[in-house]
């Protein structure tokens, strides 16, 4: 027979089997009186497995334990109570009302002479949610109380929670053996559930209430109000706790439909107090197989010994058994990967078998028009700081991406967006504190003279908002750009990135300027000024003027370029001498990559009538920004207004906050100029010795090569080959520049000097093998 509590002389006791407490109503009242003041206490009889419950006079409830129960299990069921109660106090639990002694717990002596311990606790309002329709509002506050106790019961410790339960589902195979009732297909789902319990011993785990079930919840007005019955406490995994739950739920869903639905609410209201790790979602299912089992089994065992309590014993027969007919028809991982999907926990890197990827890809997302990288394209699964991972486990440094400014997956990021997105995330038509708060950060980062911060979800969409800014605020309607620009994927973006113009293709209100290549000595204020000017009078010959200069401020397209600050401040005189506003596009060479200032044009010395922000402002989250003067904004704002749903959230500003608090509080700019200058003098060096690469240009933690041609192939086809054998090697980089021969390094911040070395050791492996293949 299962024992419920081992003694440490390895005796044991059976509360199951044991008969519950008998007292005469008359003598229960005068234990009342005796220990507890209560004068004369109007009693009533309450439902019980194992015990002796009376509600007292509508306010109390008397609980005597078991005779076969132990003392330690008792002092956990009140030392747990007060723990709860102590970590979170809005979670509504019953509190131990001490006895006139003072001491929270009565030893007692029942009508039959046997020893019992009684207490007395305050009766929490409501009725319990068993046997009543449950709507998916409750279900959701059914899971959110089971998370909320498991949470308000970490840090408890009591030896007693050790004990040997009936109820502990990980014991389900001996007490189905216990009970005579495991055959046939019951057998059959215990057997293939039997790994699952095995594995949960590897899980989160600690004491659990093990029973928030409908018998032990309260609702009150459509509303949990209560949860009682701390009588099954014991150490457990806390997935075993939630599918004792999600069990007692799912037994009275009408059919598979709402089974479903129920689940998804249980599991919706869990998670957002506790998130539950992919290992643990693998196993719910098989553990509420388990519960099922587990309750039939207990039934089995009591049902013949206790006829006199059998609707209590046998309530859950019939529902579980519904279930267990349900769930049984759907294999271990079928079901797995439903309650996945429920959870939001399923691994989608391997959705589809790698070898198939690429074709799929081609068919389903425009194949041409949305190529990869690499001749030999790349999957990644995993981002961790500088690296980035391929299935296998494959460890490859990352010197191309900049979005991932702090890293990939920056806990920091990843924590801030998730407690925001488990909060709220709305549009801007309401009030937030966090996105106004990023607002009034970024502006203070700029100049004065800018005062304005409007947000956007990317850095096309701020360059589309910034020329609408400076159409209406100027009345014209033509744009220059430098001659190999990039500015954005949409249709007038397209149109202001020369860099991606088929050829012959020239927009009819676009002008470009000569970029800053060439010696800094040439690149005076006065030159930027008369490309600009001489760009502006190409657009009057077309019956055009200009309404923004565009330029990044790293020339990041065009090569990566040292453009000097004389001439920037050229470029800005060049766009007000022919009316027009100047846009520092800063989507690429912003937020800390050229130093502590954050921003390149800053760095340059000028102030910009715009300046836009992309990539890297949420380290991997759609968000971008237009900084600029309210006097422009308020010109554009006398005709329209500006809107756009996913910019301005709370999850948006979340990601954009814990991106400058990493980058202001560790140094990462500060770190950048060294590790940057450290990686153009040990790429310089390595040119000098490697024929096929020639000069190397740029400032912060970005880098530009030029790749040169060889053996009869251009440099354009040097560089993709060069790519490509860097990543056999286990690097990624990038290609830029008007012929696409530029080695363009743009690693993460978080680059430190190793890093450097070790880029230096591949690219030079790199050239090696393009060199024996040249041979």
């Amino acid at each position: 027979m299962t024992t419920e509590w081992a003694g440490p002389d390895g005796s044991a006791t059976d509360v199951f089997a044991e008969p519950a407490p008998v007292f005469a109503a008359g003598r229960l009242r005068d234990v009342l009186r005796e220990h507890w003041d209560l004068p004369d206490p109007e009693l009533r009889s309450l439902d019980s497995e194992r015990d002796l419950n009376g509600l007292v006079d509508g306010r109390f409830v008397v609980k005597v334990s078991n005779p076969a129960e132990s003392a330690e299990v008792v002092d956990m069921e009140v030392r747990g109570l007060a723990h709860v109660h102590d970590s979170d106090p809005g979670l509504p639990v019953p509190i131990t009302v001490p006895a006139q002694s003072g001491a929270p717990i009565v030893r007692l002596r029942d009508d039959t002479g046997r020893d019992c311990l009684a207490r007395l606790i305050t009766l929490l309002p409501g009725n319990p949610l068993e046997g009543k329709p449950l709507d998916i509002g409750l279900a959701e506050q059914v899971g959110a109380a089971t998370a909320r106790m498991s949470v308000a019961l970490r840090g408890f410790f009591h030896p007693a929670a050790g004990r040997t339960l009936m109820w502990d589902i990980r014991r389900m195979p001996i007490v189905l053996a216990d009970s005579g009732i495991g055959a046939g297909s019951w057998q059959d789902l215990a057997v293939r559930v039997t790994p699952a319990l095995e594995a949960t011993r590897t899980l989160p785990s600690g004491v659990q209430h093990a029973d928030v079930t409908l018998t032990n919840v309260l609702s009150e007005s459509g509303t949990v109000s209560g949860v009682i019955d701390f009588g099954d406490m014991h150490h457990t995994a806390a997935v075993c706790d939630l599918a004792a739950s999600l069990t007692s739920v799912l037994r009275g869903a009408g059919g598979d439909g709402d089974m479903w639905r129920l689940a998804d609410a249980v599991l919706r209201g869990y998670q957002r107090h506790r998130e539950l790790a992919r290992a643990e979602v693998a196993l719910l299912g098989e553990l509420v197989i388990a519960r099922l089992l587990t309750t039939l089994a207990v039934s089995a065992t009591r049902r013949g010994p206790h006829h006199d309590n059998h609707r209590y014993i046998t309530q859950y027969d019939q529902g579980s058994e519904q279930v267990l007919e349900l769930l049984g028809r759907l294999g271990p991982d079928q079901l797995a990967d439903r309650m996945e999907r429920l959870a939001g926990t399923r691994e989608l890197a391997s959705a589809i078998p790698g070898h198939s990827l690429p074709r799929r890809r081609a068919e389903a997302m425009g194949g041409g028009l949305s190529p990869l990288f690499y001749g030999r394209p790349v999957e990644v699964v995993r981002g961790e700081g500088p690296w980035l991972l391929s299935p296998d486990g494959t460890r490859y440094l990352d010197a191309y991406n900049n979005v991932a400014v702090i890293g990939h997956t920056h806990p920091a990021v990843t924590n801030a967006v998730s407690r925001q997105l488990a909060a709220l995330n709305t549009h801007s038509r309401y009030l937030h504190a966090g996105v106004v708060d990023l607002a009034e950060r970024i502006l203070a980062t700029m100049p004065p003279e800018l005062d304005t911060c409007l947000f956007t979800t990317s850095g096309t969409e701020a360059n589309e908002l910034a020329w609408r800014l400076a159409t209406e605020y100027t009345g014209a309607t033509g744009a220059i750009i430098a001659e190999h620009a990039y500015h954005g994927t949409s249709k007038w973006m397209a149109d202001l990135s020369s860099n991606e113009w088929p050829e012959g293709y020239r927009p009819q209100r676009v002008a470009t300027y000569p970029a800053p290549h060439g010696p800094a000595a040439e690149l005076t204020r006065a030159v930027a000024a008369q490309r600009v000017t001489g760009a502006a009078a190409a657009l009057h010959g077309t019956g055009e003027s200009p309404a923004l200069v565009l330029a990044d401020s790293q020339f990041t397209s065009e090569g990566i370029l040292d453009v000097p600050g004389e001439f920037a401040a050229g470029l800005v005189d060049g766009a007000h001498g022919v009316g027009a506003l100047y846009l520092a596009d800063e989507v690429q060479s912003g937020y800390g990559r050229s130093g502590p200032h954050l921003w390149r044009f800053a760095l340059a010395g000028v102030t910009p009538d715009i300046v836009t922000l992309g990539k890297p402002m949420g380290a991997g989250y759609p968000i971008g920004a237009v900084v600029t003067r309210r006097e422009i904004a308020d010109v554009l704002a006398r005709s329209y207004e500006y809107f756009s749903t996913f910019a301005a959230t709370p999850v948006a500003a979340a990601a954009g906050h814990a991106v400058l608090d990493v980058l202001q509080l560790t140094g990462l700019p500060e770190q950048a100029v060294e590790v940057g200058t450290r990686l153009r003098q040990r790429l310089r060096d390595l040119a000098a010795a490697e024929p096929l690469l020639g000069d190397v240009r740029g400032i912060g933690l970005l880098a530009g090569v030029d790749v040169l041609p060889a053996d009869g192939a251009s440099s354009r086809a040097m560089t993709r080959a060069l790519l490509d054998r860097l990543v056999e090697q286990g690097a990624f980089a990038g290609s830029t520049g008007p012929r696409g021969d530029v080695l363009k390094v743009r690693p993460p911040l978080v680059w430190e000097p190793a890093h450097v070395d070790l880029f230096i050791d591949r690219l030079h492996r790199a050239l090696s093998a393009l060199r024996a293949e040249g041979a």
